[in-house]
């Protein structure tokens, strides 16, 4: 039975693969040589494709050697010399035992430079050395500033308002003693008693 049956599934695979082929007709496309053509194609001149280079003729100088204007007057032009001739032109001779060269800027220069790398390699070298000295004079500062500040605490601290206003009074009813008395300067102990206030205490 088994047999059978294989042998039933092979004829239908035959028999579809059959059906496929003969639906499916391929036809052969025929092989054409490209190589003439492009031949061909070379050898034709098209007119809208540029062939070849233009000849190019060089500029004639034409020597003018004078112009008719109107009002019969006359034009020379200055001379021209030809561009294409070529002219040699020699340096001048110099004997090189008297030539001297003096280098004061090149100094000048150096040393300007020579000062700046100096000053780099100095900041350089330096830098954490002027860095702490920079933090010490600011720490300095800044306790001068908090001084100032804790001593005007304390003088707030010690004010007190009955002995100022006192004080403002005794000033107001104080004497002022002149210097001089009818004109001549005396010492103060006279310049009291003729005015009849008691002695300084």
């Amino acid at each position: 039975m088994n047999n059978i049956t294989k042998m039933l599934r092979l004829s239908t695979a035959r028999s579809i693969l059959l059906s496929v082929n003969r639906s499916f007709h391929v036809d052969v496309i025929p092989k054409v040589n490209v190589v003439p053509l492009l031949v061909q194609a070379q050898q034709e001149k098209n007119p809208w494709i540029w062939q070849q280079n233009d000849k190019i003729k060089a500029p004639v100088i034409q020597q003018i050697d004078r112009i008719e204007l109107p009002n019969g007057l006359t034009w020379v032009p200055p001379e021209i010399s030809n561009p294409t001739q070529e002219r040699i032109i020699e340096a001048p001779t110099v004997p090189s035992n008297n030539v001297t060269k003096h280098a004061a800027r090149l100094i000048v220069i150096r040393r300007k430079k020579m000062k700046k790398h100096k000053l780099r390699k100095l900041r350089k070298r330096m830098k954490f050395v002027w860095a702490k000295l920079r933090q010490k004079r600011e720490l300095k500062k800044e306790k001068a500033f908090q001084a100032v500040l804790v001593q005007q605490i304390k003088d707030a601290e010690q004010f007190s308002a009955e002995k100022y206003v006192q004080e403002k009074i005794e000033k107001l009813n104080e004497i002022v003693v002149p210097r001089f008395w009818n004109g001549r300067r005396l010492p103060e102990f006279l310049i009291r008693e003729k005015m009849g206030l008691p002695p300084k205490k």
